[in-house]
């Protein structure tokens, strides 16, 4: 315990006098005097004691309180026993493999680890005869070889021990670390992700001699090129029968070992372990023979099995239980109830299925139970999701309907069984089966549980549940058996299954006598260690030999019994156990005939035999690193790179594979997502269906590779990689506020006259389905080539929406006078019809064109080479010639649907027909609901029928018209107005759209509907697109080439107060998109680090106070803000939402239509104006910076953020404009390079041993070490100042990189409030002592290493108890709590200090090489911040601070303290106490917990006092504390003195 967890001057009860922890620990300051006496005590009455003497009463007090109150104190403490449950999986497998086995070996275990040392072997052993120690002794032996080799200056090579399954990782790992003296490691599938990295396996064989890994983990790595066969000196390969065909063993030795073969390259030493070299009904013989031949090694046995006597190694012995002929399979009556309900689904086949056999094998109360055992409310849940799942696959089109009927059969299905009134099972034939029946008596007969141990083994998990179940009911009268089911991993497809740490405990309880009888699956079988059992019972036969001989193996104790049960009379299944003895003793036969010095090529079956028959299959290795693609890899490789491609957060994505026949032969294409950069290939034409699918697979992996799409490693390139950044402080004010112009047009526009030629922009649409009716895409045609913007989104009905996508077509359009006039009339028309402007027909003065496509939006338009055949001339002609509007009389009715309809007197009226109505007329009446007029014409009160409806004009007018009763009525689609498009919030108005209209004053539209379609989007892709081009024109005009979203987003300010990032937003201008506050946090940041790299590098002599002002001099607000006025930035800012006034041409003669008053003129001027804060055009700048970093950041290159941080500062002192310029720019001072000392070297060589770093200047790093107050005569080296201003702005960089991109959609204020976590005094000071920097710094002050030595202590204690928590927790000490360090004291700054220079230090070193900073922070600082919100408190929302500045704060009291004490119950177990907790005011102990540690108990006791103080005034306070404390001495006291939270 720390004294950061002890009240300082703690006194223990036998002396007051005498701290308790004297010895040990020194208190917090050490100004404080704790040695007084009780005579030394003033009254309180009478003076307030000084701080020190305070802390001495209240010692007392709390000692007293504990021995008054020490019984109630006791009752509160909780249990502190820790069940197996709650133990680490690591510690359940340790506990049970960490024997020592390898100093005790067999005679036989001898003599096989011997021919193991001569030549690859392949040891067949009886399960439980001690197979491992083999291995041990033989890996003790390469050890050994192996140190030899490189001392003698051989490459290094490494053991690998290879297992089939996760389970048999943790199993055989344990065994080796306890019995090796070398490092030994593990890896598996599950922690896949961080073993495939070169980097992390380049680490691995350098630090472990022996790696314990699954076979697949392996596999990839040699196909990788990770490791190569050549580095590895052993192969152990666990349970060898599973060499055959494509398993990764088999794959290891065809792929990598025998191509050794011809070389003289070293090949790894074979060692093979199996209880059977056959694991299968086959010719034992043949069988044994070709996994010699594949594995390259001889079969070594025992074939005398009378050494397992001698070396007290016991078989069981074997009988059979007999059960009578079942009856047929039936179905119970809730059976029948259950198939009623959902017997047509599919989900539930297996259970129909195994509950109507259970009648048969297990009897009609199994069969019925099963139901309640399978389907709880969780699984009816998952049953759900499958049955939705499935009814989704499915290829013909059902209504949503029956998939509601199905869900809720699922859930009626549940509710039956949870109703259903089960039965208590009864012995006897009623209930249960002859069999099952059977089983009981043997158990009751045979098992004795004090003494024995049973392993009943079945083929199924549900029969292993139902049977254990069985023996827990009371009825049956076996409660003195403890059952328990051991079961296989779990699987995705939802199967009843254990975890491995599940398996590991019911192993555990199992071993420790807690189970008596474990009814197991085929995982009890193999690998998986049991030992101490006496009983097997094969309550389902074995199938094979080798199942025989493994489950067998579990019965080791003396005079061991296994139970065969067969069915009366069934000759077959007795016969299957003769066989299974037959082949056992064929194979020991089968060794008998082998002779020891036989050669390997004394067998048909060579490697080459195998090979040969994969001829065929091509292969590829990448020359620069060897790794090797084949035909099976191929298929990995490419699931590994769909997997990085970009996608939805919802989305999986996985290649698709198409299979043709072709003959007897099999071709086979490869499909890939969208997202991927190609697309198909097609692969050779093979014999078989799997062969073909690899072929495509091959011939994708080499297409992604020759494009560089997979790395020389093969893995893909679309992985992230983390560069950096940070964030800082700038200083003008957010409330000044001016009035600036605005460009509202892009200066592309502003080029007219008669245009010769034109460029096309396809406006087509993602998801045209959304629209809610057919569309095509449109074309907008301008004099210069419009750049490529962004895709963004549209939002319609319903919730639908698409992403309309600008593609430009590079090759101009030559035009003639009658084209200029055909678009432009068509244009003309767009406007007048739709949008109900009018404009004078003078194509010199427009901006730009429209025009109508010939190709649907999913026609790709990219590889067009010729522009003028994707418009639709002959639509484009037709409107031109046509009249003004279309001639509806004397058409036919079909004549009438889909066309558009515009009201010349209302432009808000617009309609879509569908059909003409011949059952109405024109004075029938209209349905209600429909808008009327929106022009707020007067109508008086004319009739509501479909004539008045259809006519918009004035009253008077209206009424000088005459009814037209032969008019035909059209039933129509009213055409809401949708305001903003691109504002998902913005709904439509909800009316009546369905309504009838006669034609005497509306009329049809010449423009084809599915043109108008697309034309209503046009307002919100106009204002998009030209929003677009003038950031991208101001982007142009910086000579910065940022990416087109990045730099919209980097520019758009969406509120009033955008800056105000803690404020409420005001006046936010909606469907803007993203605005510019991530951007800027990050631009922010890279400001930072550039400058002060530049600083840095340029002037060599500066002190730190200087540093600072030079760079606040290039970075703060007001320079920026200067700059970007000079470069005219504010007229590019975005800072107004759509408009749908503002949308249309500039520059034109409007004839007709609403005037938009906001634009006049070609230039627009009018409302070109907005108000902008200072800061806001200075955050912006810092966005487009943060904007130009991540344009290159795939790249990983900063080239681009520095010409944007050059632009922007406009100084001497930052004139960069690629990285390499800031090294170019430093000159090694002389102090760097000379010649280090003796001790220098040291250092650096210590350093490079701990940390991996290796400094080609060590003085450098002696610099990084060296505290201000030491001064540079002593070895001519300044102080770590320099150093840390440095390290200070790289190490925010890697900060905020990490936080921006590991949470894309956290606004500033989170990221900034978790950075200053990570960059935080308190975190570097615990990181500084982690590594071990203190012991390298060199000072001259006096109280400064006193300070250090009372910190490292008590950030020692803190994680030390925080590793002890999650060991008490079953996590492990190495999963700890990472944050145990936020409420530790705060460090001297010296050691945060040395972090930062340190940082510096590598940086420079490694001439300004990024990525050993990147390598910094991720193996020293990213561990503790994986999981970012366990700091979400790091400010003052943690109970004790919490209650900290409640009492000082709120209350202004000063006088209060959480004292803490070890304390100890009585029937605690050896080293486990509780520590109490007692919150201490004005001298008494008002509230108090109990916990595990100081932690948790001052957690526990803050809680507590909150509750009594909530809504508690701070007069009742007072009055209720007998409080006195002055506001003033409240504040100034420190809270430190008070308490901490650890």
């Amino acid at each position: 315990m720390s004294s950061s967890e002890t009240p300082e001057g703690a006194m223990s009860e036998a002396d007051p006098s005498h701290s308790s922890f004297s010895e040990d620990h020194t208190p917090l300051s050490n100004s404080e005097d704790d040695s007084s006496s009780e005579d030394d005590i003033p009254s309180t009455d009478a003076v307030k004691p000084q701080i020190g003497t305070r802390k001495t009463i209240d010692n007392l007090q709390f000692s007293q309180f504990m021995r008054d109150h020490q019984k109630r104190i006791f009752s509160s403490i909780p249990s502190s026993s820790i069940s197996e449950e709650n133990r680490s999986m690591n510690w359940l497998v340790r506990e049970a493999e960490s024997e020592k086995i390898i100093s005790s070996p067999r005679e036989y275990q001898t003599e096989l680890f011997e021919r193991a040392k001569q030549k690859n072997i392949i040891a067949v052993l009886d399960t439980g005869t001690g197979k491992t120690l083999i291995a041990a002794l033989l890996l003790r032996h390469t050890i050994d070889q192996e140190l030899e080799d490189r001392s003698a200056g051989k490459p290094p090579r490494n053991s690998f021990f290879l297992v089939d399954k996760v389970s048999l990782v943790h199993q055989q790992y344990e065994v080796l670390n306890a019995n090796l003296d070398a490092t030994v490691q593990r890896f598996h599938g599950d922690n896949r992700g961080s073993t495939l990295t070169y980097d992390v396996w380049k680490q691995n064989m350098k630090d472990a001699m022996v790696i314990v890994c699954t076979a697949e983990i392996l596999l990839s790595c040699l196909h990788r090129s990770f490791v190569k066969m050549e580095q590895i000196n052993l192969l152990i390969f666990d349970e060898a029968h599973h060499t055959k065909k494509n398993h990764p063993y088999a794959r290891i030795i065809k792929d990598f070992y025998a191509s050794l073969e011809a070389g003289e390259q070293r090949r790894p030493r074979i060692l093979g372990m199996t209880a059977s070299p056959v694991d299968a009904k086959t010719d034992v013989t043949s069988a044994a023979a070709k996994l010699e031949g594949l594995l390259h090694s001889e079969i070594a046995t025992v074939a005398d099995t009378s050494v397992f006597v001698k070396s007290s190694i016991n078989k069981p012995v074997e009988d059979f239980v007999e059960y009578s002929v079942p009856p047929e399979p039936f179905e119970t009556p809730l059976w029948q109830k259950l198939y009623m309900l959902v017997g047509e689904n599919e989900v539930f086949n297996r259970l129909f299925i195994y509950s109507k056999n259970s009648t048969r094998e297990l009897g009609r109360w199994c069969a019925d139970r099963v139901w309640q055992l399978c389907l709880t409310d969780q699984e009816a849940l998952k049953m759900e999701a499958k049955t939705e799942k499935n009814f989704v696959r499915r290829k013909g089109q059902l209504p949503m309907a029956a998939l509601d009927a199905e869900r809720l059969a699922v859930r009626k299905a549940y509710q039956m069984i949870a109703e259903h009134s089960f039965p208590k099972p009864e012995r006897g034939p009623f209930h249960l089966s002859s069999k099952v029946e059977s089983l009981l008596q043997t158990l009751r007969k045979h098992l004795d549980p004090a003494n024995d141990k049973c392993i009943v083994f079945v083929e199924q998990r549900i029969t292993a549940m139902l049977l254990a179940d069985l023996l827990k009911q009371p009825s049956m009268n076996m409660l003195d058996i403890k059952a328990g089911v051991l079961l296989g991993a779990t699987h995705e497809g939802g199967e009843l299954g254990m975890s491995l740490k599940d398996q590991f405990v019911t192993m555990h309880r199992f071993r420790n006598g807690d189970l008596h009888c474990l009814f197991a699956t085929s995982v009890g079988e193999e690998g998986i260690d049991i030992p101490d059992c006496n009983i097997i019972i094969r309550f389902d036969l074995c199938k094979t030999m080798i199942q025989y001989i493994q489950s067998r193996g579990r019965a080791r104790r003396k005079g061991s019994k296994f139970f065969h049960m067969i069915e009366f009379t069934n000759h077959g299944q007795l016969q299957s156990v003769f066989d299974n003895e037959d082949s056992e003793a064929r194979l020991r036969s089968f060794y008998n005939t082998l002779s020891e010095d036989r050669l390997l090529t004394g067998n048909d079956y060579k490697i080459d035999y195998f090979l040969s028959k994969e001829k065929s299959h091509r292969t590829y290795v990448v020359p620069s690193t060897g790794a090797k693609l084949t035909y099976k890899m191929s298929l990995s490789v490419l699931a590994s790179f769909v997997s990085t491609l970009p996608r939805p957060l919802d989305a999986i994505y996985n290649p698709d594979y198409i299979v043709r026949s072709i003959g007897r032969e099999f071709e086979c294409e490869v499909l890939l997502p969208d997202a991927s950069p190609i697309k198909s290939a097609i692969g050779r034409r093979a014999a078989s269906k799997q062969v073909a699918k690899c072929s495509a697979a091959f011939e994708m992996c080499l297409q992604l590779r020759k494009k560089k799409f997979l790395n020389e490693y093969l893995q893909s390139v679309f992985t992230k990689q983390l560069p950096a950044m940070r964030n800082a402080h700038l200083a003008i004010s957010s409330k000044k506020r001016s009035d600036y112009p605005m460009r509202t047009k892009p200066e592309i526009w502003d080029t007219r006259g008669v245009p010769e030629r034109l460029f096309v922009t396809v406006l087509r649409m993602t998801s045209p389905e959304a629209l809610g009716r057919p569309s095509r895409p449109l074309a907008i045609l301008t004099r210069h080539p419009l750049p490529q913007v962004a895709r963004f989104p549209l939002f319609f009905d319903h919730q639908r929406t698409s992403n309309v996508e600008c593609v430009p077509m590079h090759c101009a359009m030559e035009t003639t006078p009658e084209d200029i006039d055909q678009i432009n009339q068509f244009t003309l028309r767009v406007f007048q019809d739709v949008f109900s402007k009018e404009y004078r027909p003078e194509p010199e003065k427009m901006p730009y064109f429209f025009a109508p496509l010939r190709h649907t939006h999913d026609f790709d338009f990219t590889g067009t080479m010729k522009t003028r055949a994707l418009i639709d001339w002959e639509c484009v002609s037709k409107i031109q010639n046509m009249g003004r509007y279309l001639t509806w009389e004397g058409q036919p009715d079909e004549f009438m649907e889909n066309r558009f309809v515009v009201d010349p007197h209302d432009g808000s009226r617009k309609f879509y027909t569908v059909r003409r109505r011949q059952d109405l007329k024109p004075t029938d009446l209209e349905p209600p609901g429909v808008p009327k007029n929106q022009s707020g014409k007067v109508r008086r009160e004319a009739p509501n029928d479909i004539w008045n409806f259809s006519i918009s004009l004035w009253s008077k007018a209206r009424s000088k018209l005459t009814v037209r009763h032969g008019l035909p009525v059209v039933e129509a689609e009213y055409i809401p107005l949708r305001r903003n498009l691109l504002d998902e919030l913005d709904k439509p108005e909800n009316v009546e759209r369905k309504c009838f209209l006669v034609f005497e004053t509306l009329k049809l539209s010449v423009i084809p509907v599915d043109v108008i379609a697309m034309v209503y989007n046009l307002p919100a892709i106009i204002y998009r697109l030209e929003t677009s081009l003038i950031v991208l024109e101001a982007c142009e005009s910086l000579s910065l080439n940022i990416r087109p979203d990045l730099a919209l987003e980097a520019m758009t300010k969406d509120s009033d107060n955008t800056e105000e990032q803690s404020e409420e937003q005001i006046n936010v201008q909606r469907g803007m998109g993203n605005n510019y506050e991530r951007l800027e946090f990050l631009g922010d940041c890279f400001l930072k680090m550039s400058t002060t790299i530049a600083l840095y590098s340029q002037i060599p002599d500066s002190n730190e106070f200087q540093y600072h002002v030079d760079r606040m001099i290039l970075i703060c607000n007001k320079n920026l803000f200067n700059n970007a006025l000079d470069l005219k930035l504010e007229e590019y800012i975005r800072s107004k939402g759509f408009n749908r006034r503002v949308w249309y041409p500039d520059g034109l003669e409007l004839l007709r239509g609403k005037q938009n008053t906001s634009i006049k003129g070609r230039k627009g001027v009018g409302r070109t104006r907005h108000t902008l804060a200072d800061k806001s055009i200075a955050d912006v700048c810092e966005a487009l910076i943060g904007a130009s970093y991540l344009t290159t950041y795939e790249q990983g290159s900063f080239d681009l953020a520095i010409q944007a941080v050059t632009k922007f500062v406009n100084h001497a002192n930052h004139k960069m404009m690629k990285y390499g310029d800031f090294y170019a720019a430093y000159q090694i001072p002389e102090w760097q390079s000379a010649e280090p000392t003796a001790v220098q070297r040291e250092v650096a060589r210590q350093i490079e041993e701990q940390l991996g770093y290796k400094f080609t200047y060590p003085r450098l790093l002696r610099s990084a070490f060296m505290h201000p107050s030491y001064g540079t005569i002593y070895e001519r080296i300044p102080s770590y100042q320099r150093l840390e201003f440095l390290g200070d702005s790289l190490l925010d960089m890697v900060c905020v990189d990490f936080l921006f991109h590991r949470y894309p959609s956290a606004d500033p204020q989170w990221l900034t409030e978790h950075k200053m976590a990570m960059v935080s005094n308190q975190f570097l000071g615990c990181l500084c002592v982690s590594l071990g920097f203190q012991k390298h710094m060199l000072s001259m002050t006096g109280g400064l290493q006193k300070e250090i030595a009372e910190y490292v202590a008590a950030i020692s204690l803190a994680r030390k108890t925080a590793e002890e928590e999650a060991e008490s927790a079953n996590l492990g000490r190495a999963s700890y709590a990472r944050n145990f360090w936020v409420e530790v004291q705060k460090p001297p700054k010296a050691l945060p200090d040395i972090v930062e220079s340190y940082i510096g230090a590598i940086f420079v070193d490694s001439k300004y090489d990024f990525s050993q900073v990147q390598r910094f922070f991720e193996t020293h600082m990213r561990p503790y911040f994986e999981d970012m919100h366990i700091y979400d408190t790091f400010a003052n929302r943690h109970p004790v601070t919490f209650l900290a500045n409640m009492l000082q704060l709120h209350f202004h009291c000063a006088d209060w303290r959480l004292m803490i004490r070890e304390i100890a119950a009585e029937d605690a177990p050896l080293g486990q106490v509780q520590v109490l907790c007692g919150v201490m005011i004005h001298g008494e102990v008002r509230e108090h917990a109990t916990a595990a540690s100081g932690r948790y108990a001052k957690i526990a006791a803050a809680k507590k006092i909150m509750d009594t103080l909530q809504g508690m005034s701070v007069e009742e306070y007072k009055e209720t504390y007998g409080c006195s404390c002055s506001p003033e001495e409240a504040e100034a006291s420190d809270p430190l003195t008070h308490a901490t939270a650890v």
